[in-house]
């Protein structure tokens, strides 16, 4: 049996602690006899504990004022009493000290091994419980930073990347037919995707501060969904890739054409990143009861693995290795920020709806977004 937390037993008889001695080695604790309460004293005062047991009446230092003393230095630790007096006076009086419980002369030890083995239990959900909180103390500090270092980040940095585009789509104008038009349109490429984590990082802070403000127009849906298709159109034709688009031309939403926009967008390129050459992705819409909007984004990729599905749609998560992580916006297995979806999900529930994925490794997944088609917004 493996070492239990430290046991002091205090007690001026031999005979006793002899007894004590041999049941407490049976039952595997580690343990250590004391002869009197300022033996005992001595003892706690230079070793960690983590239960007393303790006689009441003894002599050079009593049980009653060695439990004084305990509980003004180390409260936290736990006290047996044993007594020749079970009234229920004595055991109020008792747990009026602090003590965990009492065990009566003539000791019993089948019955204080009970006593034992749930004051131990006792400390160690205490210790679990403890530790859990300075966990979650933890993980919310961890957050605030995070969240803090996003508002900082998208305050510094949209400035400065706005900028850079423009002074680059100048040169891009200036240099026009020369031989340095390669080298500025490549900066430009490099400067929009810049300008793009900007924006993300500015939606996400956005989100987070419950700032992600909405403008309401009513749209046609098919038109928003063929027009990311279309953006899409050469990555798709070069990883030769089948799409579909099943939506109904009369079917409408009242919400933020922009971001749900974005919705599509990132849920299309999710499913090009993730799916090999040749497959085939598939947009579909339909209206659903209570009078919602039923988006679906379907794919034959290569899925997501169980273990994933709860963390997707976290910030800043991947669910590919990212010691293998290269970034890319189109190229099969390509990598982001780890942003693209969490940000899905707040557009989703700012516009009051839900998302929802299903897929199975191998064979593809399904991102399901579903929005009320007329509301207010979350």
């Amino acid at each position: 049996m493996a070492a239990a937390p430290d046991i002091l037993v205090v007690d001026d008889e031999a005979p006793i602690r002899m007894l004590w001695q041999r049941f407490l080695t049976r039952w595997g604790y580690a343990h250590t006899l004391a002869e009197n309460g300022q033996q005992a004293l001595d003892l706690l005062r230079t070793t960690p504990y983590q239960l007393i047991v303790t006689d009441l009446t003894m002599p050079v230092m009593s049980g009653q004022e060695l439990i004084r003393i305990v509980r003004h230095e180390q409260p936290e630790l736990e006290i047996i009493v044993t007594t020749g007096h079970g009234t229920i006076e004595v055991a109020v009086e008792l747990m009026k000290a602090g003590v965990f419980d009492f065990i009566t002369k003539p000791i019993s030890f089948n019955h204080a091994e009970l006593i034992i083995k749930k004051c131990l239990d006792q400390i160690r959900s205490r210790r679990e419980n403890e530790r859990l909180r300075q966990m979650n103390r933890d993980l919310e500090a961890l957050n605030r930073v995070k969240e803090k270092f996003i508002a900082i980040t998208n305050h510094e940095l949209r400035t400065p990347v706005s900028v850079l585009s423009n002074v680059i789509e100048i040169l891009a104008e200036e240099l026009k037919g020369s031989e340095l038009e390669s080298l500025v349109r490549m900066m430009e490429r490099s400067g929009r995707q810049l300008n793009e984590i900007v924006s993300q990082m500015h939606e996400i802070s956005a989100a987070k501060s419950q700032r992600l403000d909405l403008h309401l127009t009513q749209f046609p849906v098919a038109n928003v969904c063929n027009e990311v298709v279309e953006e899409f159109a050469l990555t798709l034709q070069r990883r030769k890739h089948r799409v579909s688009v099943g939506v109904p031309e009369e079917l409408l939403l009242t919400g933020d054409r922009a971001k749900f926009k974005k919705v599509v967008r990132e849920l299309v390129q999710n499913a090009i990143k993730f799916t090999p050459d040749g497959g085939a992705l598939a947009v579909s819409g339909q209206a659903a009861p209570d009078r919602c909007l039923k988006l679906e984004v379907r794919d034959t990729g290569i899925g997501i693995p169980k273990e994933h599905l709860d963390h997707i749609f976290d910030l800043f998560y991947e669910a590919g290795d990212t010691h293998h992580h290269h970034t890319s916006q189109d190229e099969f297995l390509g990598g982001g920020m780890g942003v693209g979806l969490a940000i899905v999900r707040d557009i989703v529930i700012a516009h009051g709806g839900e998302l929802q994925v299903a897929s199975e490794p191998g064979k593809g997944s399904t991102f399901t977004v579903i929005v009320p088609q007329s509301q207010q917004p979350s």
